[in-house]
């Protein structure tokens, strides 16, 4: 086995602490964390006493100066694009949590300077190796649902008001519920039906105080003719939140509840039809005709984790890579403009 990879990680509370230092320390096999950054001292050292890390700090430059290969930030979206450029004028490799960047054109740029330095950059759309989800990708590529014709994909969550809630500023998170957790089910729904060629959007705040958008329903059409629904919500109860895929082909569909999302299972089934098919006019439908299909979960974190380290050491490039971050925040950007414009957006 390859050398672990030496990771530095920017940003050690909020999703960092709950799941990716955690996962990688309990399950990868390409990398080990060696030192810590977090502007909050106390979470920081907290971090660092919980997981035997003895190199902690509260300056991004300090980090850097450690014997670290590569750099995985999970800080604030409006700190992403100057946190990553100095990781990589540093001339360490870059996971960056979704988004890269706040614009395009930043994300850009910082993709030009990793490829002029030689240096790996990614982002963090870990939903891609939830076992489920790969597994429906692996259906597709066989042809086991035919011609692709429409999906679905649903992230929701509570989200109400919260001082200082860096995700309910726009200058500082980008917008709300469709930049905040759009963004993987986009990801998703390209990764299955490829590229998206135009979008329409309604995009509201009819629950909560904040000026971001707590309601988002986005349509996209893919190069391939299919349609897709993204729908995103910061104001339906957690525990009322199904998180639903769905994938319809000419030959068969998924559904899935709960794999888009943190945790790395949830559940999935599958309907394939056998034969020709033909008209039916009374439409029958079967109560029984899915499938569920039972797969073991895996970290998601770890797995994302390992597979960049396994990219720096020479490997395969992964499905992470900043092609597409760079992809996602094209489409975002369409939506939000179609919503502002209030009409149909060629990306």
């Amino acid at each position: 086995m390859a050398e672990r990879v030496k990771w530095g990680v920017i940003g050690a509370g909020g999703i960092a602490r709950r799941r990716t230092i955690k996962e990688t320390m309990m399950y990868a096999q390409m990398a080990e964390i060696k030192a810590l950054m977090d502007i909050d001292e106390k979470v920081v050292k907290e971090v660092g006493r919980e997981w035997g890390i003895d190199r902690w700090f509260t300056d991004v430059e300090k980090l850097l100066q450690e014997d670290i290969e590569a750099v995985y930030i999970a800080s604030p979206n409006y700190v992403h694009y100057q946190q990553a450029k100095a990781s990589l004028e540093a001339g360490k490799h870059v996971l960056c949590e979704k988004p890269l960047s706040l614009t395009l054109e930043e994300g850009k740029e910082l993709a030009l300077i990793a490829e002029e330095k030689g240096l790996k950059l990614g982002v963090a759309f870990m939903m891609r190796f939830n076992v489920y989800h790969k597994e429906i990708k692996r259906l597709i590529e066989e042809g086991a649902l035919g011609q692709l014709v429409a999906g679905r994909a649903q992230l929701t969550c509570w989200y109400p008001p919260l001082p200082s809630a860096w995700r309910q500023d726009k200058e500082k998170g980008g917008g709300g519920a469709l930049i905040d957790m759009g963004c993987h089910c986009i990801d998703l729904l390209e990764w299955f039906f490829g590229e998206t060629i135009e979008v329409a959007a309604f995009l509201d705040t009819i629950t909560h105080s904040y000026l971001v958008e707590d309601t988002s329903t986005a349509i996209l059409k893919f190069r391939n003719g299919a349609q897709g629904i993204v729908d995103n919500y910061f104001n339906v109860p957690d525990k009322a939140a199904k998180n639903i895929l769905e994938v319809y082909g000419t030959k068969g569909a998924v559904i899935a509840h709960q794999t888009i999302g943190q945790d790395p299972g949830g559940k999935m089934w599958l309907y394939q039809e056998k034969g020709e098919k033909s008209y039916n006019a009374e439409q029958e439908r079967e109560e029984n005709a899915y499938k569920e299909i039972k797969l073991e979960p895996l970290s998601l974190y770890a797995q994302e984790i390992d597979a960049f380290s396994q990219w720096i050491r020479g490997g395969e490039k992964p499905v992470i890579s900043y092609e597409v971050g760079l992809r996602n925040s094209k489409v975002i950007e369409a939506i939000y403009r179609a919503q502002e414009e209030k009409r149909v957006i060629t990306v």
